[in-house]
Formats: C-alpha cells, structure tokens, sequence
C-alpha cells in the first residue's frame, strides 16, 4: 500500500502514533493522556461487512460495523446494542437475554447518529451501523469508543463519508483542571463533562457535534477546555487518515436520476413566485403556512409539466426549493417568514399552580411551542433503582429526579398510537433531565417526578420544557440552586462561502429547524450553562460560529430567565397542602422487627387501613409518607399499639428475680416475671452452667419458682433476657423454692 506523502510525513513526525500491519489486519493507536493508548484495528473480524472496526482502551473494546445497501436510497440507522457478557454478567430477565433496547442504548445510539450524520451527502444509500461491546471495564468510556470505532468503520466502508470524525471527552473539576478521556472516578467527580466530536477541514478545522453538561462554567471556560480538547483530537484524527490511507477504500456513489434537472427546472417555474410569497408574508402561523404550501404542492403534481416525473421525485424537490427559498430570504433581508429578527424572541406566556391539587405544575408558551409539566412528589423508595447488569455496564444509576417528556402526535396535528416513548422522547428527556439535575437540590428528602407534556410545537419543545420544569418545581416549593432556562439557536450558512457568510438565529421555530443548518440547544442559569447539545446538518462550523451562537444562546437564557422570574424568581416557601407528608420514626429494633415480620404483615395492614406508605429507612428508623398529616398520626398509633411492650416491665440489669414456672417445654420453660401476665422463654442452655437435654433434669415443674437474673432485652429482636448461669449451684436440682 502506498499511503498519501503528505499524511505519512505527518504521521512519522509524531511520537504519540503507531502503527502495526499483519497478515491483512492493520491497526493504529493513539496516546491522549495518561492512561492506555486508544487503538483502532480492522482487519480481523466481521470482515463480510462494508467496513468493521475494533475500538479497545484498556481493558475495553467495542466492535462498530457498517452494511450499505447501494441500489437503495435510504438514510442513516444508528444501533448499540449492549451485552451482559461484556461484563461478565447473565442478564437478570425472565428469558435472561438481551432484549429491547434501554434508554442509555437508546441515547447512546442517539449521539453517535447524529455525530456522523452531517457528514454523510444528502442523496445517501441504506446504510446500518451497529456498536457492540465485546468487553468492559467500570473505566470505559462506551460513548468515546463507540463513535471512534462507528467513525473508522464509516471511513473504510464503501459509502460516501466525508469523515473522519474523532471523538473525545473533555472534563474539568472544580480547579479547572482540564482532563481529556478520564476514567469513572474522575469523571463523577468533575463539573464540566463535555463530548467532542471533530473532523478536519480544508481551510478550518470543522466541529460536527458537542454534548455538555455543566452547571458552574463560563463561555469563556468552556472555549479554553475546546482548545485543548481540539489539540488531543487532532492527534487521533492523523492516525484515522492514516489508516484509511492504507486502507484505500473504494466509495460508492448512489447513482442520480435521469432528468433530475429539468424535474428541477420544472418545479421552481411553477413554484417558485408563490412559495416566496409565504415565506414573506408574515401573518402565516404554523397551520396556515404548512397548509398553503400544500395546497402548492398539490397544484404542483397536477400540473402538466411534470406529468409523467416520479411524483416522489417531484415532491423531494419541491420541499428543497422551499428550504432554499427561505433561506435567501432570510440571508438577504435579515428577517425570517415570521417577521422576526435573527435576534427577536417569539412570544412568551406562563401560568403556574393551574390546578391547585397537583404537586406544582406550569403552562409554558413560546410562539406555538406549549408545554406543560407536573410534578410529583413520593417516598424516596419510588426513586428509580436500576438493575445489578446496568449499573456495572455504567448506563444507569439510582434517580430521584426524574424528568419524562412526552410528545403525542397531537401536538402536530397528527394521528399516532399510544406506544413506549420513542427514540425522540427518549433523548430529549435525558437533555431536559441533566439541565435540571444540575440546579436540583443535592439532599432533596422527597422522589420527583417532573412529566414534561408537549401539547402544541413548532420547535424547541425541549428547551420549553426545561422552561416549563424549573417553573412546576418552584411552584411545588423545590428549593433549586437557580431558575434554569433553554433556548434552541439555529444557523444559515451560504453554500458557497459557509464560513463567512451566515446568519444564527435566535429561538428557532419547526421550518427554521427544518431548513436550517444547526440546532443548538442551550440551557443555563444567569451564571452559566446547565446542558449544551449541538447537531450539525452540514459537516461543521467554525470556531467563530460557535463563539456567536454560544452568545446567542446566553443572551437567550437570560431573556427567557428575566420572563420567569416576572412570574416566580424563587421556590413555594412551603408545600402545598397536597403534598405527602412524611415522617422518620425512631423505634428500637425488636418494634421494628414486631413491624416488618412475616413479610411486613403488620407493616401492610397499617398501609391498607390508612394509606400510608411505611418502609425502612435507615438503623433504627422507620420512613413514613403520608398523604396528609391526619392519616400520619392515624398510622403512627396503629404502630404503638402494633409493637408496643405490653409487659410494662423494667429492672435494673443483673436484678435477681423470683419467677413462677408457668410452662415446661423440652427446649426449656416459660416463667412469668413477677407483677406481670407476660411469658418469658427460659432456655436450657440458660437454666444451668452445664449441659441438660430438659427441664425435669433439674426437677423443674409447673408452679415452681425459680430465681432469675434480668439481662435486659436483646437489641435486635428485643426478646427479654433471662439467665441461671450465674447462680452458685444453678446445676442443682430446684426443690427449695417450691410454691407454699
């Protein structure tokens, strides 16, 4: 093979690089810190695919594969799948299998789609990528390898991608030490986690896609920890190309249609005038826009000029002419089709505590994006607790903060089933999710669940549920660290001259979205970012783009945060009436024992008489929610009366005690104490210093009366504690205290 001179000489000049072939696998690994080199190799296994690689850290590697189907035009589909075994676990199912996909496969499936799928062309074949780790350890990274490896397989794969594409993640403690690819540990304990996925460009270095969470950083902090994450990549990104130059893979082009520029033609003649016309008249909402531009497209595909073209054919590009019209409007006039300015906000109306029954709840309006979040508060024993298999995989971990989106196809106007929440919902409720996690109290004593219901969107539904959620959680009386709030900032970009001339619109509505280049979602406080995520449409954006839409974006938090706090700037001071209330009981071992015996019998009667939840919390308490305070005092009392002593009897410890045999059983006798009715079990091995198989052996019988010494109650099951071992000449026969 001979390898590009340019590419090799670079390659050479490194130190961190190397590079191993053998007998038809090759592979390259790449130094980015401190720990064990990331390797790429191909070659050796799933070799029937268009394109396989092996991603290994460590003690981890995940296989990433690519099929292509190229006589059918389709789109990207993005599959992780995970595996017990990786782990060396058996899943804990019934059928003790892999079944349907978890929400973190779904996420991770998510972010490495959207990573790759700006640099894949427009008129793309069918193409697959399925992720599979072969092994794991608790430091893997199964993001970072996953995409490295889906990246790699794309590259030597037959199909068209503009790539490659590397990948790392940068973190930063609370000293601002920047790491690039920790492990675990230091991930969990840092402030800044951030995804970066990089390709090279001809003239600028491009930057495909970002994921951040943080809730303390700056901009400013967060452009200094991109320079060095840029100059690690790059690194990774030179040995990429360098084995795809040995490689040399042959790409396959999806072969065009005939006439495609006269269907072209034919189209923009018939629509062109009148779609202008609605993107510039700017009393159009949502419905009456998408409404005339079908009433055109209709008028389109019945015209003769087009008879006898692929009506698929014709309806793709007419939505492409439409796309390309409202976007010379907005590049020539500085206003979008509904009137706005690049900088300009749609309307905004909030309304909390709509029904006073709930938790807290809020309506959030923005243009015609309406959402509407609950919360609800529960017992700390209803937070999420994933299985043993996830959380060595590291996908889950317990929540007591929940936050599930929901988007119905009404809120589109259209007709969907009601199914399990789909990819979509998926992924932006766990955005929605980590961008308030980060203000959420960190010793909360209540589970939350925050329901984000979208009820009308024209775009940016997730960055209206943040609104709508850190609103409902002040309106229950949350004690947040700050109001969050979220904005979706787009980008226009000319396909000449994409780097100079662009516009970045601020809270873009459905069609910008749509039309537009980029969706980058911010969420923030007044003192910095909470939850970033960028998906790009075009293979990148410049350094100065992002600077922009980063502003754009703080800018945009803080107006949305300034519209909040008109309505509420700070938490409900108390709960709601509504709100369960709850209670940590202190009790001594032997009640709670009493309480929770015979798989919680008493526990459940008390739950059942007065719908209280009753569990247990930590040594020696017991956790009580009640729905209101009457019914907490109703099952506290069943409680006391439950597992309350009823002997009333106490003595000093050591006390000697006259006692009345009141039974003779073969394991020893039952005595009542004196003053009392309560039977007290004395065993054999208690009665003598030496070893006696019954009762008789010491001429015990009923009636008798023996003294005892009092040993208090046991600490765990409070049984009272009677011994004769301590007795000079206990061994001997009790004839001497026989009842008168």
């Amino acid at each position: 093979m001979i390898m590009n001179s340019s590419i090799a000489q670079r390659i050479r000049s490194l130190s961190f690089y190397a590079k191993s072939i053998k007998a038809g696998e090759q592979s390259v690994s790449v130094k980015l810190n401190d720990g064990p080199s990331l390797e790429l190799k191909t070659g050796h296994v799933a070799r029937f695919t268009s394109g396989a690689v092996v991603a290994s850290c460590g003690g981890n590697a995940i296989l990433a594969t690519c099929v292509a189907n190229k006589s059918k035009p389709g789109t990207l589909v993005v599959d992780y799948k995970q595996s017990a075994a990786a782990v060396g676990r058996i899943p804990t199912n019934f059928l003790r299998r892999e079944l349907s996909q978890s929400d973190h496969e779904i996420l991770l499936s998510r972010a490495i789609d959207r990573s790759l799928r700006p640099l894949l062309p427009a008129e793309c074949c069918e193409v697959q990528v399925v992720c599979k780790p072969l092994v794991l350890d608790e430091n893997g990274d199964q993001l970072v390898l996953g995409l490295n490896a889906a990246s790699m397989a794309l590259q030597l794969s037959e199909v068209d991608f503009d790539g490659p594409l590397a990948t790392c993640r940068i973190v930063s403690d609370e000293n601002s030490n920047i790491m690039i690819n920790p492990n675990r540990q230091q991930c969990s304990k840092s402030h800044l986690n951030m995804i970066v996925a990089m390709k090279k460009g001809q003239r600028t270095e491009k930057k495909s896609k970002y994921k951040f969470f943080s809730s303390k950083f700056s901009m400013e902090t967060i452009e200094k920890a991109l320079d060095v994450g840029f100059e690690r990549v790059e690194h990774l990104l030179i040995a990429m190309e360098g084995l795809a130059a040995d490689r040399k893979p042959v790409k396959a082009k999806l072969r065009s249609v005939s006439g495609e520029r006269t269907i072209g033609q034919a189209v923009e003649n018939l629509a062109r005038e009148r779609l202008y016309y609605v993107f510039t008249n700017i009393t159009h909402d949502k419905t009456s826009r998408d409404n005339e531009i079908k009433e055109i497209l209709e008028d389109v595909l019945s015209s003769s000029d087009v008879e006898g073209m692929l009506c698929e054919v014709v309806q793709e590009t007419f939505y492409k002419l439409g796309k390309k019209i409202m976007r010379e409007i907005v590049q020539e006039s500085n206003t979008r089709c509904d009137g706005r300015r690049l900088e300009d906000f749609r309307p905004i109306n909030i309304d909390i505590d709509m029904y006073p029954m709930l938790h807290g709840c809020s309506l959030f309006q923005r243009g015609q994006t309406q959402v509407m979040s609950t919360v609800t508060f529960d017992s700390p024993s209803a937070a999420f607790h994933p299985d043993s298999v996830a959380q060595l995989l590291g996908s889950q971990r317990k929540k007591s903060f929940m936050l599930h989106y929901e988007f119905p196809g009404y809120a589109v106007n259209e007709i969907s089933t009601s199914r399990a929440a789909n990819r979509r919902e998926i992924g932006h409720g766990a955005l929605a999710e980590k961008a308030l996690k980060n203000v959420f109290p960190d010793d909360f004593p209540y589970a939350v669940r925050l329901a984000c219901q979208v009820l009308e969107s024209n775009g940016s539904s997730s960055m209206a549920s943040v609104c709508a959620g850190s609103l409902a959680l002040m309106d229950a009386g949350v004690p947040l660290k700050a109001p969050a709030a979220g904005v979706a900032i787009g980008l226009l970009t000319d396909p000449t001259s994409p780097d100079e001339n662009y516009r970045v619109l601020t809270d873009i509505m459905g069609y910008e979205d749509y039309a537009g280049d980029m969706d980058f979602k911010i969420a923030g406080t007044s003192k910095g970012f909470t939850a970033i995520q960028l998906d790009m449409k075009i293979p990148g954006m410049t350094r100065k783009q992002l600077s922009e839409a980063m502003a754009a974006g703080q800018k945009g938090v803080d107006f949305v945060l300034n519209k909040m706090n008109a309505v509420r700037s700070k938490p409900r001071e108390e709960f709601k009436s509504t709100v369960p209330v709850f209670e940590h009981l202190k009790m001594e071992p032997f009640r709670r024992a009493n309480l929770f015996r015979n798989g919680a019998y008493n526990a459940k009667m008390i739950e059942t008489a007065t719908d209280v939840k009753i569990s247990s919390d930590e040594e020696n308490m017991v956790l009580l929610l009640a729905p209101n305070k009457e019914k907490l005092e109703a099952a506290k009392e069943m409680i006391n009366k439950l597992t309350i002593d009823t002997s009333n009897v106490q003595y000093s410890f050591g006390q000697f005690l006259n006692v009345e045999i009141a039974e003779v059983l073969n394991k020893g006798v039952q005595v009542v104490l004196p003053g009392g009715s309560q039977k007290v079990f004395v065993s054999n091995g208690q009665l003598s210093a030496t070893a006696i198989s019954h009762p008789s052996a010491l001429g015990m019988k009923v009636g008798d009366k023996i003294t005892v010494q009092w040993f208090g109650r046991d600490e765990l099951t409070g049984t009272i504690r009677l011994s004769r071992r301590t007795l000079a000449g206990s061994n001997l026969r009790s004839t001497a205290l026989k009842k008168t």
